[in-house]
């Protein structure tokens, strides 16, 4: 595989880094707080169904930010999940309330 794609994946699996770093403790922050599941476990199980919802729910995803503006380049594809990505994960790491989508949509439309 070209040193090119892997790097512009390592955009993309850094912007789902930081969605399941912001997202999964609303799902299972409480139940592993009061030690009703492991954090393993609750790991796990996020990451199981973050796949499968992107499996299933993607293409229409995709399909309605493509109306937002047309990326037609890897490097604008990269610039938009490292912005996206970065700017969740600064809201995160200092606990602010940050929605995803906005972020992608702003790096999309920015």
């Amino acid at each position: 595989m070209d040193l090119m794609i892997i790097i512009f994946l390592l955009g993309g699996l850094f912007l789902g880094w930081s969605l399941g770093a912001n997202d999964a403790a609303n799902v299972f922050g409480t139940a592993v707080g009061t030690r009703m599941i492991r954090f393993k476990t609750a790991a796990v199980v996020c990451s199981l169904f973050v796949i499968l919802g992107a499996i299933i729910s993607g293409a229409g995803t995709t399909e309605t930010l493509g109306k937002l503006g047309a990326i037609n380049a890897l490097p604008g594809a990269f610039s938009a999940c490292v912005a996206a990505g970065l700017s969740v994960y600064l809201m995160t790491k200092l606990g602010l309330p940050v929605s995803t989508t906005q972020a992608i949509v702003g790096a999309i439309v920015g």
